[in-house]
Protein backbone atom coordinates (compact mmCIF):
# COMPACT_ATOMS: atom_id res chain seq x y z
CA UNK A 1 0.00 0.00 0.00
CA UNK A 2 1.56 3.29 -1.32
CA UNK A 3 0.55 6.39 0.85
CA UNK A 4 0.66 9.94 -0.29
CA UNK A 5 2.84 12.28 2.35
CA UNK A 6 2.47 15.53 0.31
CA UNK A 7 0.53 18.56 1.81
CA UNK A 8 -2.52 20.59 0.51
CA UNK A 9 -2.96 23.87 1.78
CA UNK A 10 -6.08 24.77 5.05
CA UNK A 11 -6.55 28.64 5.58
CA UNK A 12 -7.12 27.36 9.03
CA UNK A 13 -4.22 25.37 9.75
CA UNK A 14 -1.42 26.49 12.64
CA UNK A 15 1.96 27.47 11.74
CA UNK A 16 2.99 23.83 14.17
CA UNK A 17 -0.14 21.79 12.43
CA UNK A 18 1.11 18.84 10.51
CA UNK A 19 -0.24 18.88 6.71
CA UNK A 20 -2.87 16.51 5.84
CA UNK A 21 -1.98 13.43 3.41
CA UNK A 22 -3.02 14.80 -0.51
CA UNK A 23 -2.19 13.17 -3.47
CA UNK A 24 1.01 14.02 -4.94
CA UNK A 25 1.43 17.69 -7.23
CA UNK A 26 4.72 18.28 -9.45
CA UNK A 27 7.24 20.44 -7.32
CA UNK A 28 7.54 24.38 -8.32
CA UNK A 29 11.24 24.27 -9.17
CA UNK A 30 11.11 28.18 -10.52
CA UNK A 31 14.40 30.12 -9.41
CA UNK A 32 12.87 31.84 -6.39
CA UNK A 33 12.08 28.67 -4.87
CA UNK A 34 13.10 29.58 -0.99
CA UNK A 35 14.62 26.85 1.40
CA UNK A 36 12.64 26.75 4.43
CA UNK A 37 15.63 25.19 5.88
CA UNK A 38 17.95 27.08 4.90
CA UNK A 39 15.39 30.23 5.92
CA UNK A 40 15.56 28.81 9.36
CA UNK A 41 19.13 28.32 9.86
CA UNK A 42 19.16 32.34 9.40
CA UNK A 43 15.69 33.25 11.56
CA UNK A 44 17.08 31.38 14.84
CA UNK A 45 20.11 33.20 15.11
CA UNK A 46 18.60 36.28 13.99
CA UNK A 47 15.89 36.03 16.81
CA UNK A 48 18.33 35.14 19.51
CA UNK A 49 20.19 38.12 18.66
CA UNK A 50 17.26 40.38 18.87
CA UNK A 51 16.14 38.41 22.25
CA UNK A 52 19.68 39.09 23.52
CA UNK A 53 19.81 42.50 22.91
CA UNK A 54 16.44 43.51 24.28
CA UNK A 55 17.88 42.98 27.95
CA UNK A 56 20.95 43.19 29.71
CA UNK A 57 22.43 40.35 31.28
CA UNK A 58 24.25 41.94 34.22
CA UNK A 59 21.52 43.31 35.73
CA UNK A 60 19.48 39.71 36.57
CA UNK A 61 19.34 38.66 40.39
CA UNK A 62 17.97 35.77 41.43
CA UNK A 63 18.14 36.97 44.56
CA UNK A 64 15.52 39.99 44.05
CA UNK A 65 13.10 37.92 41.76
CA UNK A 66 13.20 35.18 45.54
CA UNK A 67 13.61 37.68 47.74
CA UNK A 68 13.07 41.67 46.66
CA UNK A 69 12.57 42.92 50.11
CA UNK A 70 16.25 42.42 50.42
CA UNK A 71 16.56 45.90 48.34
CA UNK A 72 14.01 47.37 50.14
CA UNK A 73 15.37 49.65 53.28
CA UNK A 74 15.27 47.00 56.41
CA UNK A 75 12.98 49.59 58.54
CA UNK A 76 11.39 52.44 58.79
CA UNK A 77 13.47 54.57 61.00
CA UNK A 78 16.99 53.82 60.01
CA UNK A 79 18.58 55.48 56.81
CA UNK A 80 18.49 53.36 53.77
CA UNK A 81 22.11 52.88 52.08
CA UNK A 82 22.05 50.87 48.54
CA UNK A 83 23.84 47.58 48.62
CA UNK A 84 26.96 46.90 46.81
CA UNK A 85 25.47 45.01 44.05
CA UNK A 86 23.14 48.04 43.51
CA UNK A 87 25.68 50.87 43.67
CA UNK A 88 25.95 50.76 39.89
CA UNK A 89 21.88 51.29 39.20
CA UNK A 90 21.72 54.07 41.87
CA UNK A 91 21.52 57.39 40.70
CA UNK A 92 25.04 59.46 40.84
CA UNK A 93 23.69 63.08 40.93
CA UNK A 94 27.05 63.86 40.32
CA UNK A 95 26.84 62.92 36.71
CA UNK A 96 23.65 64.60 36.87
CA UNK A 97 25.12 68.33 38.01
CA UNK A 98 25.74 70.40 35.40
CA UNK A 99 26.16 74.14 34.53
CA UNK A 100 23.06 75.42 33.13
CA UNK A 101 22.70 76.22 29.94
CA UNK A 102 22.21 79.30 30.45
CA UNK A 103 25.37 80.45 31.54
CA UNK A 104 26.83 80.23 28.44
CA UNK A 105 23.90 83.05 27.54
CA UNK A 106 25.44 85.58 30.12
CA UNK A 107 27.54 88.30 28.60
CA UNK A 108 29.65 89.65 31.54
CA UNK A 109 30.58 92.69 29.97
CA UNK A 110 26.96 93.54 29.36
CA UNK A 111 24.96 96.11 31.70
CA UNK A 112 21.63 94.48 31.29
CA UNK A 113 18.20 95.91 31.37
CA UNK A 114 14.85 94.57 32.26
CA UNK A 115 14.26 93.34 28.89
CA UNK A 116 17.46 91.91 28.97
CA UNK A 117 17.33 90.08 31.82
CA UNK A 118 13.51 88.76 30.66
CA UNK A 119 15.08 87.17 27.02
CA UNK A 120 17.61 85.48 29.15
CA UNK A 121 15.15 84.21 31.24
CA UNK A 122 13.08 83.03 28.78
CA UNK A 123 15.73 80.97 26.83
CA UNK A 124 17.23 79.36 29.55
CA UNK A 125 14.47 78.94 32.24
CA UNK A 126 13.85 74.96 32.37
CA UNK A 127 10.18 75.91 33.36
CA UNK A 128 9.61 77.13 29.52
CA UNK A 129 11.41 74.35 28.40
CA UNK A 130 9.33 72.39 30.09
CA UNK A 131 5.64 73.82 28.89
CA UNK A 132 7.39 73.55 25.28
CA UNK A 133 7.51 70.37 25.06
CA UNK A 134 4.46 69.60 26.65
CA UNK A 135 2.74 71.49 23.62
CA UNK A 136 5.06 69.66 21.39
CA UNK A 137 3.40 66.08 23.34
CA UNK A 138 0.08 67.52 22.77
CA UNK A 139 0.84 67.84 19.37
CA UNK A 140 2.31 64.74 18.27
CA UNK A 141 -1.15 63.24 20.22
CA UNK A 142 -3.10 65.18 17.57
CA UNK A 143 -0.79 63.28 14.82
CA UNK A 144 -1.61 59.95 16.26
CA UNK A 145 -5.71 60.82 16.02
CA UNK A 146 -5.48 61.97 12.93
CA UNK A 147 -3.40 59.13 11.78
CA UNK A 148 -6.80 56.78 12.61
CA UNK A 149 -7.87 57.49 9.50
CA UNK A 150 -5.01 55.96 7.87
CA UNK A 151 -4.62 51.86 7.34
CA UNK A 152 -2.53 50.60 9.43
CA UNK A 153 0.40 47.57 7.83
CA UNK A 154 2.08 45.32 9.52
CA UNK A 155 4.70 42.68 8.68
CA UNK A 156 5.04 39.82 10.57
CA UNK A 157 7.34 36.59 9.76
CA UNK A 158 7.51 33.06 11.98
CA UNK A 159 8.97 30.03 11.75
CA UNK A 160 9.42 26.72 13.43
CA UNK A 161 10.50 22.64 13.40
CA UNK A 162 8.42 20.24 14.56
CA UNK A 163 8.24 16.65 14.83
CA UNK A 164 4.87 14.69 15.04
CA UNK A 165 3.22 11.32 14.93
CA UNK A 166 0.40 10.65 12.50
CA UNK A 167 -1.79 8.08 12.74
CA UNK A 168 -4.07 6.19 10.40
CA UNK A 169 -5.92 2.74 9.58
CA UNK A 170 -3.51 0.29 10.17
CA UNK A 171 -0.68 1.47 10.31
CA UNK A 172 0.97 4.83 12.09
CA UNK A 173 4.39 6.70 10.91
CA UNK A 174 5.85 10.32 12.00
CA UNK A 175 6.88 13.20 9.56
CA UNK A 176 8.97 16.04 11.15
CA UNK A 177 10.31 19.39 9.36
CA UNK A 178 10.02 23.14 9.46
CA UNK A 179 7.84 25.94 8.70
CA UNK A 180 8.34 29.07 7.23
CA UNK A 181 5.04 31.78 7.29
CA UNK A 182 6.27 35.18 6.31
CA UNK A 183 3.10 37.56 5.80
CA UNK A 184 1.92 40.90 5.47
CA UNK A 185 -0.98 42.56 6.66
CA UNK A 186 -3.42 45.50 6.23
CA UNK A 187 -5.93 46.71 8.72
CA UNK A 188 -8.10 49.70 7.33
CA UNK A 189 -11.15 51.34 9.41
CA UNK A 190 -14.03 52.62 7.22
CA UNK A 191 -16.26 53.85 9.90
CA UNK A 192 -15.42 54.52 13.65
CA UNK A 193 -17.93 57.28 14.99
CA UNK A 194 -15.27 58.14 17.43
CA UNK A 195 -12.46 59.31 15.70
CA UNK A 196 -13.87 62.60 14.71
CA UNK A 197 -14.09 63.18 18.58
CA UNK A 198 -10.72 62.18 19.57
CA UNK A 199 -9.21 64.25 16.74
CA UNK A 200 -11.23 67.06 18.68
CA UNK A 201 -9.90 66.28 22.08
CA UNK A 202 -6.53 66.11 21.23
CA UNK A 203 -6.84 69.59 19.26
CA UNK A 204 -8.29 71.26 22.30
CA UNK A 205 -5.81 69.72 24.30
CA UNK A 206 -2.81 70.78 22.11
CA UNK A 207 -4.69 74.74 22.23
CA UNK A 208 -4.44 73.87 26.18
CA UNK A 209 -0.85 73.09 26.26
CA UNK A 210 0.09 76.35 24.21
CA UNK A 211 -1.97 78.40 26.24
CA UNK A 212 -0.21 77.12 29.12
CA UNK A 213 2.94 77.81 27.93
CA UNK A 214 2.33 81.25 26.81
CA UNK A 215 0.83 81.89 30.70
CA UNK A 216 4.27 80.39 31.39
CA UNK A 217 6.16 82.72 29.41
CA UNK A 218 3.91 85.53 31.03
CA UNK A 219 4.83 83.78 34.58
CA UNK A 220 8.57 83.54 34.27
CA UNK A 221 8.49 87.51 32.91
CA UNK A 222 6.50 88.53 36.13
CA UNK A 223 8.84 86.57 38.32
CA UNK A 224 12.01 87.96 37.05
CA UNK A 225 10.88 91.49 36.55
CA UNK A 226 9.61 91.18 40.74
CA UNK A 227 13.32 89.26 41.34
CA UNK A 228 15.04 92.37 39.45
CA UNK A 229 12.81 95.41 40.82
CA UNK A 230 13.87 93.69 44.38
CA UNK A 231 17.53 93.26 43.49
CA UNK A 232 17.95 96.56 42.28
CA UNK A 233 16.20 97.73 45.33
CA UNK A 234 18.47 95.90 47.84
CA UNK A 235 21.34 97.00 46.01
CA UNK A 236 19.70 101.18 46.73
CA UNK A 237 19.67 100.05 50.00
CA UNK A 238 23.29 99.14 50.59
CA UNK A 239 24.09 102.31 49.46
CA UNK A 240 21.69 104.16 52.23
CA UNK A 241 23.13 102.01 54.64
CA UNK A 242 26.43 103.00 53.69
CA UNK A 243 25.71 107.03 53.92
CA UNK A 244 23.72 106.02 57.23
CA UNK A 245 27.13 104.54 58.61
CA UNK A 246 29.13 107.30 57.26
CA UNK A 247 26.65 109.97 59.29
CA UNK A 248 26.60 107.73 62.25
CA UNK A 249 30.58 108.14 62.46
CA UNK A 250 30.59 111.49 62.23
CA UNK A 251 28.12 111.78 64.74
CA UNK A 252 30.18 109.55 67.01
CA UNK A 253 33.54 111.28 66.33
CA UNK A 254 31.92 114.62 67.06
CA UNK A 255 30.81 113.74 71.02
CA UNK A 256 34.06 112.00 71.29
CA UNK A 257 35.59 115.52 70.12
CA UNK A 258 32.90 116.92 72.53
CA UNK A 259 33.21 114.38 75.54
CA UNK A 260 36.99 115.63 75.54
CA UNK A 261 36.04 119.26 76.42
CA UNK A 262 34.08 118.33 79.20
CA UNK A 263 30.23 118.92 76.41
CA UNK A 264 29.00 115.29 76.22
CA UNK A 265 29.36 112.90 78.87
CA UNK A 266 30.05 108.94 78.93
CA UNK A 267 26.29 107.93 78.78
CA UNK A 268 26.16 110.14 75.47
CA UNK A 269 29.64 108.95 73.41
CA UNK A 270 27.95 105.37 74.47
CA UNK A 271 24.87 106.05 72.86
CA UNK A 272 26.60 107.25 69.43
CA UNK A 273 28.73 104.11 69.52
CA UNK A 274 26.12 102.06 70.05
CA UNK A 275 23.79 103.80 67.27
CA UNK A 276 27.00 103.14 64.77
CA UNK A 277 27.48 99.64 65.58
CA UNK A 278 23.24 99.44 64.61
CA UNK A 279 24.22 101.42 61.02
CA UNK A 280 26.82 98.85 60.50
CA UNK A 281 24.66 96.02 61.53
CA UNK A 282 22.06 96.95 58.76
CA UNK A 283 24.45 97.69 56.27
CA UNK A 284 25.66 94.22 56.45
CA UNK A 285 21.83 93.08 56.02
CA UNK A 286 21.70 94.97 53.20
CA UNK A 287 24.54 92.74 51.72
CA UNK A 288 22.82 89.79 52.46
CA UNK A 289 19.75 91.38 51.03
CA UNK A 290 21.30 91.75 48.00
CA UNK A 291 22.72 88.12 47.88
CA UNK A 292 19.63 86.52 48.46
CA UNK A 293 17.96 88.54 45.97
CA UNK A 294 20.99 87.18 43.68
CA UNK A 295 19.85 84.24 43.96
CA UNK A 296 15.99 84.34 43.51
CA UNK A 297 16.89 86.09 39.68
CA UNK A 298 19.38 83.52 38.69
CA UNK A 299 16.53 80.70 39.31
CA UNK A 300 14.06 82.41 37.04
CA UNK A 301 16.99 83.62 34.59
CA UNK A 302 18.60 79.60 34.79
CA UNK A 303 21.86 80.82 35.70
CA UNK A 304 24.23 80.01 38.52
CA UNK A 305 23.88 82.74 41.04
CA UNK A 306 27.48 83.12 41.32
CA UNK A 307 27.34 85.01 37.94
CA UNK A 308 28.54 89.01 38.52
CA UNK A 309 25.61 90.46 36.31
CA UNK A 310 26.16 93.82 35.15
CA UNK A 311 22.41 95.57 35.76
CA UNK A 312 21.14 98.72 35.63
CA UNK A 313 20.21 100.62 39.13
CA UNK A 314 16.71 101.65 40.26
CA UNK A 315 17.38 105.28 39.94
CA UNK A 316 17.74 104.72 35.70
CA UNK A 317 14.19 102.98 35.94
CA UNK A 318 11.04 105.32 35.46
CA UNK A 319 7.97 105.19 37.13
CA UNK A 320 4.51 104.09 35.32
CA UNK A 321 1.70 107.77 35.62
CA UNK A 322 -1.28 106.98 37.23
CA UNK A 323 -4.21 104.73 35.24
CA UNK A 324 -6.90 106.03 33.14
CA UNK A 325 -8.67 102.84 32.88
CA UNK A 326 -10.88 101.49 35.92
CA UNK A 327 -10.53 98.51 37.49
CA UNK A 328 -13.69 96.81 35.43
CA UNK A 329 -12.21 98.04 32.49
CA UNK A 330 -8.81 95.74 33.52
CA UNK A 331 -11.37 92.96 34.63
CA UNK A 332 -12.97 92.60 31.35
CA UNK A 333 -9.62 92.65 29.83
CA UNK A 334 -8.32 89.94 31.85
CA UNK A 335 -11.04 88.06 31.32
CA UNK A 336 -10.88 88.17 27.43
CA UNK A 337 -6.92 87.61 27.29
CA UNK A 338 -5.57 85.40 29.82
CA UNK A 339 -3.79 82.58 28.70
CA UNK A 340 -5.08 80.43 31.63
CA UNK A 341 -8.15 80.77 31.04
CA UNK A 342 -8.47 80.04 27.55
CA UNK A 343 -6.21 77.25 27.88
CA UNK A 344 -9.34 76.28 30.97
CA UNK A 345 -11.96 76.83 27.88
CA UNK A 346 -9.81 74.31 25.66
CA UNK A 347 -10.10 71.91 28.45
CA UNK A 348 -13.30 72.35 28.86
CA UNK A 349 -13.78 71.30 24.74
CA UNK A 350 -11.58 68.67 25.32
CA UNK A 351 -14.50 66.92 27.82
CA UNK A 352 -17.03 68.08 25.25
CA UNK A 353 -15.30 65.57 22.60
CA UNK A 354 -14.73 63.16 25.50
CA UNK A 355 -18.32 62.58 26.36
CA UNK A 356 -18.62 62.50 21.98
CA UNK A 357 -16.36 59.27 22.16
CA UNK A 358 -18.08 57.76 25.00
CA UNK A 359 -21.39 57.93 23.33
CA UNK A 360 -19.53 56.87 20.02
CA UNK A 361 -19.50 52.93 22.04
CA UNK A 362 -23.11 52.66 20.78
CA UNK A 363 -22.45 52.91 16.91
CA UNK A 364 -20.52 50.04 15.34
CA UNK A 365 -17.05 50.27 14.01
CA UNK A 366 -16.18 48.64 9.92
CA UNK A 367 -13.29 47.37 9.27
CA UNK A 368 -11.37 46.43 5.88
CA UNK A 369 -8.46 43.90 6.44
CA UNK A 370 -6.16 42.07 3.67
CA UNK A 371 -3.09 40.00 4.33
CA UNK A 372 -0.73 38.43 1.91
CA UNK A 373 2.04 35.99 2.38
CA UNK A 374 4.09 32.93 2.05
CA UNK A 375 3.82 29.56 3.52
CA UNK A 376 6.38 27.09 3.11
CA UNK A 377 6.98 23.18 4.59
CA UNK A 378 10.04 21.37 4.39
CA UNK A 379 9.48 17.98 5.82
CA UNK A 380 10.31 14.28 6.07
CA UNK A 381 9.11 11.11 6.80
CA UNK A 382 11.19 10.04 9.96
CA UNK A 383 9.42 6.74 10.89
CA UNK A 384 10.22 2.70 10.32
CA UNK A 385 6.93 1.87 9.06
CA UNK A 386 8.13 -0.32 5.69
CA UNK A 387 5.07 0.91 4.63
CA UNK A 388 5.91 4.59 4.37
CA UNK A 389 9.59 3.49 3.55
CA UNK A 390 11.32 5.64 0.31
CA UNK A 391 8.96 8.35 0.65
CA UNK A 392 10.47 11.44 -0.57
CA UNK A 393 11.35 15.01 1.42
CA UNK A 394 8.98 17.39 0.71
CA UNK A 395 9.09 21.19 0.00
CA UNK A 396 6.26 23.12 -1.01
CA UNK A 397 5.73 26.91 -0.95
CA UNK A 398 2.16 28.22 -1.19
CA UNK A 399 0.89 31.84 -1.47
CA UNK A 400 -1.47 33.59 0.91
CA UNK A 401 -4.05 36.24 -0.12
CA UNK A 402 -7.25 37.37 2.04
CA UNK A 403 -9.44 40.11 2.33
CA UNK A 404 -12.40 40.74 4.34
CA UNK A 405 -14.57 43.53 5.79
CA UNK A 406 -15.63 43.04 9.38
CA UNK A 407 -18.38 44.94 11.67
CA UNK A 408 -18.03 45.36 15.35
CA UNK A 409 -21.05 46.25 17.02
CA UNK A 410 -21.56 46.11 21.43
CA UNK A 411 -24.72 45.41 22.19
CA UNK A 412 -23.98 44.93 25.69
CA UNK A 413 -21.21 45.83 28.15
CA UNK A 414 -22.67 45.61 31.60
CA UNK A 415 -23.28 49.23 31.23
CA UNK A 416 -19.76 50.23 30.52
CA UNK A 417 -21.03 52.63 28.18
CA UNK A 418 -23.75 54.40 30.00
CA UNK A 419 -21.15 54.80 32.86
CA UNK A 420 -18.17 56.19 30.22
CA UNK A 421 -20.83 58.81 29.10
CA UNK A 422 -21.83 59.86 32.76
CA UNK A 423 -18.06 59.99 34.34
CA UNK A 424 -17.70 61.90 31.10
CA UNK A 425 -20.01 64.41 31.78
CA UNK A 426 -19.25 64.65 35.39
CA UNK A 427 -15.20 65.60 34.50
CA UNK A 428 -16.45 67.88 31.85
CA UNK A 429 -18.95 69.71 35.15
CA UNK A 430 -15.73 69.80 36.91
CA UNK A 431 -13.65 71.87 34.21
CA UNK A 432 -16.80 73.91 34.11
CA UNK A 433 -16.32 74.75 37.65
CA UNK A 434 -12.76 75.04 37.79
CA UNK A 435 -12.79 77.76 35.12
CA UNK A 436 -15.86 79.76 36.85
CA UNK A 437 -13.15 79.62 40.08
CA UNK A 438 -10.71 80.73 38.36
CA UNK A 439 -12.57 83.70 36.44
CA UNK A 440 -13.28 84.55 40.06
CA UNK A 441 -9.70 84.30 41.21
CA UNK A 442 -9.20 86.46 38.07
CA UNK A 443 -11.49 89.38 39.05
CA UNK A 444 -10.11 89.00 42.82
CA UNK A 445 -6.27 89.33 41.64
CA UNK A 446 -7.09 92.28 38.90
CA UNK A 447 -9.15 94.53 41.69
CA UNK A 448 -6.16 93.73 44.79
CA UNK A 449 -3.63 94.68 42.36
CA UNK A 450 -5.32 97.83 41.14
CA UNK A 451 -5.82 98.90 44.58
CA UNK A 452 -2.10 97.77 45.57
CA UNK A 453 -0.93 100.27 42.40
CA UNK A 454 -3.02 103.00 43.30
CA UNK A 455 -1.93 103.34 46.90
CA UNK A 456 1.79 102.27 45.89
CA UNK A 457 1.80 105.69 43.70
CA UNK A 458 -0.03 107.56 46.91
CA UNK A 459 2.61 106.85 49.23
CA UNK A 460 5.16 107.42 46.72
CA UNK A 461 4.66 111.14 47.34
CA UNK A 462 4.87 110.52 51.07
CA UNK A 463 7.57 109.05 51.23
CA UNK A 464 9.34 111.35 49.04
CA UNK A 465 7.95 114.45 51.64
CA UNK A 466 8.87 112.23 54.54
CA UNK A 467 12.67 112.02 52.90
CA UNK A 468 12.49 115.46 52.54
CA UNK A 469 12.05 116.77 55.58
CA UNK A 470 14.16 114.33 57.46
CA UNK A 471 16.98 115.23 55.35
CA UNK A 472 16.18 119.01 56.42
CA UNK A 473 15.46 117.91 60.35
CA UNK A 474 19.14 116.01 60.01
CA UNK A 475 20.91 118.92 58.77
CA UNK A 476 19.43 121.41 61.32
CA UNK A 477 20.15 118.97 64.13
CA UNK A 478 23.49 118.54 62.67
CA UNK A 479 24.18 122.38 62.95
CA UNK A 480 22.54 123.11 66.52
CA UNK A 481 24.18 120.54 67.86
CA UNK A 482 27.47 122.24 66.92
CA UNK A 483 26.55 125.44 68.64
CA UNK A 484 24.91 123.21 71.32
CA UNK A 485 21.69 123.93 70.89
CA UNK A 486 20.27 120.12 70.83
CA UNK A 487 21.47 117.17 72.76
CA UNK A 488 22.77 113.64 71.47
CA UNK A 489 19.91 111.95 71.25
CA UNK A 490 18.15 114.44 69.33
CA UNK A 491 20.83 114.18 66.74
CA UNK A 492 20.53 110.85 66.91
CA UNK A 493 16.81 110.70 66.37
CA UNK A 494 17.30 112.68 63.59
CA UNK A 495 19.98 110.47 61.80
CA UNK A 496 17.70 107.33 62.43
CA UNK A 497 14.50 109.20 60.95
CA UNK A 498 16.64 109.90 58.04
CA UNK A 499 17.48 106.39 57.65
CA UNK A 500 14.72 105.12 58.16
CA UNK A 501 13.10 108.13 55.46
CA UNK A 502 15.91 106.60 52.64
CA UNK A 503 14.64 103.01 52.88
CA UNK A 504 10.91 103.96 53.02
CA UNK A 505 11.83 106.00 49.60
CA UNK A 506 13.61 103.12 48.24
CA UNK A 507 11.02 100.79 49.05
CA UNK A 508 7.96 102.92 47.70
CA UNK A 509 9.61 103.07 44.78
CA UNK A 510 9.80 99.09 44.32
CA UNK A 511 5.96 98.99 45.45
CA UNK A 512 5.14 100.85 42.58
CA UNK A 513 6.92 98.86 40.07
CA UNK A 514 6.25 95.49 41.83
CA UNK A 515 2.24 96.66 41.84
CA UNK A 516 2.09 97.34 38.34
CA UNK A 517 3.91 94.30 37.12
CA UNK A 518 1.63 92.18 39.19
CA UNK A 519 -1.15 94.72 37.77
CA UNK A 520 -0.25 93.73 34.28
CA UNK A 521 0.42 89.67 34.69
CA UNK A 522 -3.25 89.88 36.75
CA UNK A 523 -4.38 91.39 33.19
CA UNK A 524 -2.79 88.68 30.98
CA UNK A 525 -1.37 91.52 28.62
CA UNK A 526 -0.61 89.88 25.46
CA UNK A 527 2.41 91.97 24.73
CA UNK A 528 5.71 90.36 23.92
CA UNK A 529 7.14 89.21 27.57
CA UNK A 530 10.67 90.10 25.70
CA UNK A 531 11.20 93.41 24.82
CA UNK A 532 8.64 95.28 26.70
CA UNK A 533 8.61 96.30 30.19
CA UNK A 534 6.16 96.10 32.57
CA UNK A 535 6.00 99.76 33.47
CA UNK A 536 6.14 100.59 29.72
CA UNK A 537 2.86 98.74 28.99
CA UNK A 538 1.28 101.05 31.37
CA UNK A 539 2.14 103.63 30.15
CA UNK A 540 1.25 102.60 26.61
CA UNK A 541 -2.25 101.98 27.78
CA UNK A 542 -2.61 105.60 28.66
CA UNK A 543 -1.60 106.82 25.20
CA UNK A 544 -4.89 107.68 22.75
Amino acid sequence: MSVNLLPRFRCCSTLMDPPPVVTPEPMDRTPFFIDSGSTLKVLIPLLALMTGCDRRSDNFSIQNALDPNAAAPVNHWATWRPRAEDKSAVPDLKATSLIPAGNSLVDLQKTYALSDMVDLGLRSNPVTRSGWESARAAAAGLGMAEGSWLPMITANLGGGYWRYPYPAPGYAFALRGSTVFPTLEMAWTLFDKSRSAKIDQAEQQLFSSSYTLNRTHQKVSFEIQRSFYSLLAARAQVKASEMTVKQATWNTESIRAQQAHGLATQPEYLLAVQDQAKAGYELQTAHGLVMEQQAALAEYLGITPDLPLKTITIEDLSLPDDLEKSADLLIDEALEQRPDLAAKVAEIRAKDAEIRKAEATYWPTVNLGFQTGWKIWDYANVSNNPQTAGAPNVKIETPLAAAYVQMSWNIFEGFSGVNAINKAEATRNVAQAEFDALQLKVMREVWKNYADFKIALRKRQFALAMLKASENTYEASTASFQQGLVTVIELITAERNLASARYTEIDSKRAILDSAASLLFSAGSQEDQKTLSFDQSLKAQQMP
